[in-house]
């Protein structure tokens, strides 16, 4: 198994900054060239960073203090990315108003005979009756 590639196993005590600084060490005694910091050597900084401060962390382990806020920063907004936020949105209905009645200004009847009927419909005008003459008339 490749030194390099081994995982480092979490302590089961709470992490200090002496122990993460070993890891620090043994990686980078042990890494190719080219090689990231892994991830879960980042967080681990970045966990201490929150509990001691940013710029002990960065000064123990030897990192750039902005290399380690962008981290920091990636990883708040994946945590936040992949939390559901739950958000409360309080609904008022619109008052119910009947909807616009659709008066045509003038109808037209065929009926099948040929005969065509126009009604201007206006004031004053009984258009049941007229369409009722129309319809007796065929």
């Amino acid at each position: 198994m490749n030194t390099a590639t081994a995982p480092l196993l979490p302590s089961p005590s709470p992490l200090t900054l002496e122990a993460l600084a070993e890891q620090f060490a043994h990686w980078r005694q042990h890494k190719r060239p080219g090689e990231r910091i892994p991830e879960s050597l980042w967080s681990a900084a970045i966990a201490l960073a929150e509990r001691d401060g940013l710029s002990r962390v960065t000064r123990r382990l030897r990192l750039k203090r902005g290399d380690l806020k962008r981290h920091r920063d990636l990883l708040n907004r994946d945590q936040h990315d992949s939390e559901p936020t739950a958000t409360f949105v309080e609904l008022t209905p619109a008052p119910m108003t009947p909807p616009p009645r659709f008066a045509p200004a003038a109808l037209e009847l065929i009926r099948p005979d040929g005969l065509r009927l126009r009604i201007e419909l206006g004031d004053g005008l009984d258009a049941q009756a007229v369409l009722e003459r129309f319809l007796e008339a065929g």
